[in-house]
């Protein structure tokens, strides 16, 4: 969320864009969901039961926790298991707007693009007015939820130029002092950030660097992350990808396979 610097190629806006756009992104999502996943191999088992033990004994995960289980849904393909955890997280943290972020991620996922516009519209009325919020959230992860807003109410250019500036302020907090950038967690957002922001060179360019430093895969979420979409048309991004999968350990049911 994900490089030596070259000069930015802005990549065309509004309609012409592809990439960014609402109805693009849930197409990219949705086949992928539907099994493009041969660089996404060797998960362990998502295991349903957590959630619904939680219930049983009327012990509610938190929102973190939620969270973390929608992601791994959805880098699983298990749409449906996200789906129902995001109305959960909906029911139990109506005032959170991460619910409603995620929410409209898992409609994307799902390809229900009517879905995911109604949820980033109720989103950026949400956020109009805050200023501040608890420490749930940051200054920052509240632009970030703004700028996909914009984009999900059809305010490119607006949403657009959001991202960028996260990423400028995100590049001047981890340059370090021979200008560099080591972290790979701030490379993987710049990534992120410079892909919806239109930067697709700026944002490979991070997205190699991050790989190339060690970026550790999360279950498989940065090949269904919404925020890397723009990224998917270019062969470069899945042949980067795989050696992250190459460098996953092979599971016990690999080997007994």
């Amino acid at each position: 969320m994900g490089g030596v610097k070259v000069e930015p190629q802005r990549a065309k806006c509004g309609s012409e864009r592809m990439g960014v756009g609402i109805r693009h992104v849930v197409v990219v999502s949705s086949v992928l969901a539907m099994g493009a996943f041969g660089y996404v191999v060797g998960f362990a088992p998502m295991d349903e039961g957590v959630f619904v033990r939680a219930g049983a004994m009327n012990a509610v995960p938190t929102r973190a926790r939620m969270i973390q289980l929608i992601r791994r849904a959805l880098a699983q393909g298990k749409n449906d298991v996200a789906d129902r955890m995001g109305d959960a997280l909906m029911e139990h943290n109506p005032e959170e707007p991460s619910a409603y972020f995620w929410r409209a991620m898992i409609s994307i996922q799902m390809g229900d693009e009517d879905s995911a516009t109604m949820m980033l519209g109720q989103l950026d009325a949400f956020l109009e007015p805050v200023v501040t919020w608890n420490n749930n959230e940051s200054a920052s992860q509240l632009n970030y939820y703004r700028a996909w807003g914009k984009i999900g109410l059809g305010d490119m250019e607006l949403g657009e130029s959001m991202f960028r500036e996260l990423a400028d302020q995100l590049e001047a907090q981890n340059r370090g002092p021979d200008g560099v950038i080591w972290n790979t967690g701030a490379l993987y957002n710049l990534a992120c950030y410079r892909a919806m922001g239109g930067e697709i060179e700026l944002a490979m360019g991070f997205w190699e660097r991050a790989v190339l430093l060690g970026y550790t895969d999360d279950g498989g979420w940065w090949a269904v992350d919404p925020d890397l979409n723009p990224l998917h048309d270019t062969h470069q991004f899945w042949k980067i990808g795989d050696q992250i999968v190459r460098s996953q350990p092979v599971s016990d049911d690999e080997l007994d396979g």
